[in-house]
């Protein structure tokens, strides 16, 4: 029988899955690109692990255990620091970082990118049906670098064909000048395709299945984002749309990405 023990000890070890040891330094970013306006505020670090719990385990904000503070607190900031694209910025910071871990420099050369669609709950918002995959929802857009280090991250509904998503990656591409290849997948083969490269800087490859493929085969350069969309799909919370505007969903896709990245440079393990 579920008692108030097993919930007690549940929603523990759950807490415990987030509190890693990025968490720090993402909430210490946050704090000084964005200072609290009293002193009294509700510390960063106590927000940022109650966001951290909701995309985890996903659910509704109503849903966050005992010991957080208030929903109302926490997705208040929560949509401040989207709107501020502080997520963005430390995503791209932290993809940088990782770059000089790996032995390369900071600034990647070689984009890697491809879309994943994903259902939508009943939420108010743009959403499409994907007659490719058979599914109403939205289709997300990520651009990564050699090591697979998400750069840039957009979110459209799933009726836009993938020839045309490459659009939403103009402000995310503006931040990164130094790339000078794309890598893409069949889907990627228009005339307009290849314009939105060259208007970028960027030359155009596509590298497509061959035509004797009938199982799954790691494609050159491909598996890349493939991995990156798999890390993003361990969290609960992106398992399905459920944020109401566009540029909430790609923020939330941000903050994961951050912190994921702060944890593979500050956990010991």
């Amino acid at each position: 029988m579920w008692t108030d023990r097993h919930r007690t000890r549940h929603e523990t070890r759950l807490k415990d899955m987030v509190l890693q040891a990025g968490l720090d330094e993402v909430a210490c970013f946050l704090e000084q690109a964005d200072p609290p306006g009293r002193p009294d505020a509700t510390p960063a670090r106590r927000v940022l692990a109650a966001i951290a719990w909701h995309l985890r385990v996903g659910g509704a904000w109503r849903a966050l255990p005992a010991g957080f503070p208030p929903r109302r607190t926490v997705y208040g900031w929560f949509r401040r620091w989207i709107e501020k694209g502080l997520f963005a910025s430390l995503m791209r910071a932290l993809a940088r970082r990782q770059r000089r871990r790996c032995g390369r420099g900071p600034m990647p050369r070689l984009a890697v990118i491809d879309t994943q669609s994903v259902k939508c709950l009943g939420v108010r918002g743009p959403r499409g049906y994907d007659g490719a995959k058979k599914l109403v929802g939205r289709k997300r857009v990520a651009m990564v670098d050699a090591e697979g280090h998400l750069l840039a991250l957009a979110v459209v509904p799933a009726n836009v064909r993938d020839r045309d998503t490459l659009a939403a990656l103009d402000e995310g591409k503006a931040q990164w000048p130094s790339l000078r290849q794309a890598i893409l997948d069949g889907a990627f083969t228009a005339e307009r395709c290849q314009q939105w490269c060259h208007l970028h800087g960027m030359r155009h490859r596509v590298v497509e299945k061959r035509p004797d493929q009938n199982s799954f085969v790691v494609l050159e350069r491909r598996w890349l984002v493939e991995r990156s969309f798999g890390w993003l799909s361990h969290w609960g919370g992106l398992l399905r749309e459920r944020a109401g505007r566009l540029d909430v969903a790609t923020g939330r896709l941000a903050c994961v990405a951050s912190l994921m990245a702060a944890n593979a440079l500050y956990n010991p393990a």
